[in-house]
């Protein structure tokens, strides 16, 4: 009877050690093609701005998303999602060649909805400083652009990132800097 309870428990236990091992946490670099199909699926069930409240997108958002001052962490997943949930919304389809390019990619794109005077965005993760590899700052002479959301777009290295840490966005500025915390961990 012994020996029976002791096998019984082995094997829950390694069910259970194969079960969370198996579970994705944090960002992931190489989604699996299931994976990048639900993902376009969630787009689509989610066409414009209901995408950022799904549990894939919302977590990816800091500040007081969408407002001013906010922000949204563009992973491959996200990415995707967000392209897809517009492209739906603009009433077609996202193109499969165009989904899989996105999963080539090799930065992680940060996009900050502020204002002009910011001159540089930065991640600290413990202590080490992590300049970005490129930052487009919004084209505010083209015609209309002063009627729009000025948002700018920062990448970073995936290589350079630690995907399972805490990280401090720093939005530095002509007048006052802004800190927002994020968790790596719990965005995908």
């Amino acid at each position: 009877m012994k020996k029976g309870i002791s096998c019984f428990m082995f094997l829950l236990v390694l069910i259970v050690c194969v079960a969370i091992t198996a579970v994705s946490h944090g960002i992931e670099l190489n989604p699996i093609k299931e994976r990048i199909e639900d993902t376009i699926k969630l787009g689509e069930s989610n066409p414009g701005k209901k995408i950022f409240d799904t549990d894939l997108v919302k977590p990816a958002t800091f500040g007081n998303w969408p407002n001013y001052g906010s922000g949204l962490i563009k992973t491959k997943l996200v990415n995707l999602a967000v392209m897809s949930a517009m492209t739906r919304k603009a009433r077609k389809n996202l193109k499969e060649e165009d989904a899989y390019a996105m999963m080539g990619s090799e930065v992680l794109t940060i996009s900050y909805r502020g204002g002009e005077d910011v001159f540089k965005i930065k991640l600290s993760q413990n202590g080490r400083l992590i300049e970005p590899v490129n930052m487009v700052r919004p084209n505010r002479d083209r015609k209309g652009a002063k009627d729009h959301v000025i948002f700018y777009s920062v990448s970073f290295p995936y290589a350079k990132l630690d995907l399972e840490e805490e990280t401090t966005i720093l939005i530095l500025k002509d007048f006052g800097d802004e800190k927002h915390v994020v968790d790596f961990s719990r965005i995908k």
